[in-house]
């Protein structure tokens, strides 16, 4: 059986085809739109030299499917509720029945996972388009511009760090923590630190919430990060800095940006 699942977020649009538990093809599209969901379920199935006609069902997911038209992909299709969907998909990357699901989208949801039982503990408006609107804002340049920045400046030049205030570590946290991102403006710094310091606000603020999210699940150590942001270099290694800074742990696995997708397909099983 070949399944198609999609998950069409708030920014992006993630496919994949599936056989059995296979992931046999993958695309994604920048945008959210009944256009983009098209064009992305054609290139997927493009891309795996398959027809639609031998597509046995199309699961879709996210908060974007709700404004789907029933007939854009010429082919019926059903709903998958978002939660389950990235819970399933975060049992099937982690190959555990028990995982902390942080999806970083636009924003950034928290999904519990114990012996399969799936909960939705919240989440943070920060995310993806926390990064997109700040890279506009402050530097007038595009996420991926914003990114190419950050990695020839220094936070260090921006933030106010423990070392800055006490002039030694304090207690588990080392004096090169971060005590107030963007706390010392007053000093001499650059685009590109000012590029670097957002994306550390943004991957530190998220790894603290997710460290201590995951542990009123007792699942501090069982964190699995998904979502399009972790493809960023630097919120991909700040994030789990952050995380095992406070004694958890972290992974982010192959395809993870197609956690939601992955999960929607195997919601039929």
């Amino acid at each position: 059986m070949i399944i198609a699942g999609i998950d069409i977020g708030g920014t992006n649009t993630h496919t994949v085809l599936m056989k059995g538990t296979k992931i046999i093809s993958k695309f994604t599209l920048p945008g959210t739109s009944n256009t983009i969901a098209r064009e992305c379920f054609g290139d997927l199935l493009k891309k795996a030299s398959i027809e639609i006609r031998n597509i046995d069902k199309i699961i879709v997911t996210g908060g974007g499917s709700r404004r789907l038209d029933r007939d854009i992909f010429g082919k019926e299709f059903v709903n998958a509720e978002e939660i389950e969907s990235l819970g399933l998909g975060g049992i099937y990357l982690s190959g555990k029945n028990s995982v902390f699901v942080v999806s970083m989208g636009t924003g950034t949801a928290f999904v519990s996972v114990k012996d399969k039982r799936i909960e939705h503990l919240g989440g943070s408006g920060v995310g993806g388009g926390t990064l997109w609107g700040l890279s506009k804002l402050i530097l007038d340049k595009s996420i991926d511009e914003a990114e190419k920045l950050a990695m020839i400046g220094s936070c260090q030049n921006i933030d106010m760090t423990v070392n800055d205030i006490i002039g030694t570590d304090l207690c588990k946290i080392p004096k090169e923590a971060t005590a107030a991102n963007f706390g010392k403006l007053d000093g001499e710094y650059k685009d590109a630190d000012l590029a670097s310091g957002m994306i550390n606000m943004v991957a530190e603020s998220l790894g603290v919430m997710a460290y201590f999210a995951s542990k009123t699940q007792n699942l501090e150590n069982e964190i699995l990060i998904c979502g399009r942001v972790i493809l960023n270099k630097m919120i991909k290694e700040r994030i789990t800095e952050t995380i095992r800074l406070f004694g958890g742990r972290a992974i982010i696995p192959k395809d993870a940006e197609y956690c939601g997708a992955i999960g929607a397909a195997l919601s039929l099983y």
